[in-house]
């Protein structure tokens, strides 16, 4: 009888406690394809400042189910890739035309997933901001661009799903960064 006791009682505090794990997760991002095409006269340094964050949130469910969101993957490689792939789908060749080449600069400034419990029902609130500046011999653009998501859900969203969500508004933003009427200006003329 105490050994079925102690057993529920122990069952107990576990439950109570609910479950915590980590999901580390790959930045990828993802976008649409590219609406426009444009030719660069000049060519085109284009850099991104490291992301210092390694873990950008932690879903609390009202299930009490937790899950801590750290990157697994170096943020930099992976948008310096995408923003290369992003540039040649609009036609701006990087290392194609003529010298000084102008200069576009990425600092990817907030990357979050936070959550909040409304009764058993959670809801995540995914943040991606960037800052991209271009600098073409005297004239200098800087611009901010911020997408925003809100996801809702009962129990804690698996891995997959959460990478892909934000890769997704990671993609946005970039996508909106290069649909910005001065910055392709300035790499196009």
């Amino acid at each position: 009888m105490r050994t079925f006791l102690l057993g529920s009682v122990i069952f107990a505090a576990v439950a109570l406690q609910g479950c915590s794990t980590t999901h580390t997760i790959n930045i990828a991002p993802t976008g649409m394809a590219a609406s426009q095409q444009y030719t660069n006269q000049q060519q085109i340094n284009y850099s991104v400042k490291p992301f210092a964050s390694k873990t950008i949130g932690e879903i609390e469910t009202g299930l009490r189910e937790r899950a801590k969101i750290v990157i697994g993957n170096d943020t930099r490689d992976a948008l310096d890739s995408y923003i290369g792939q992003k540039l040649e789908e609009y036609g701006l060749t990087p290392n194609r035309g003529n010298q000084p080449a102008t200069i576009l600069m990425f600092d990817l400034t907030q990357l979050s997933y936070q959550t909040h419990t409304i009764a058993l029902k959670t809801e995540a609130k995914l943040v991606a901001e960037l800052q991209a500046t271009v600098v073409k011999g005297e004239q200098r653009y800087t611009a901010k661009f911020k997408s925003e998501k809100i996801d809702q859900y009962g129990t804690l969203p698996d891995r997959e799903a959460v990478e892909q969500e934000i890769n997704k508004l990671l993609g946005k933003t970039v996508d909106r960064a290069l649909n910005d009427g001065k910055l392709i200006q300035m790499l196009s003329h």
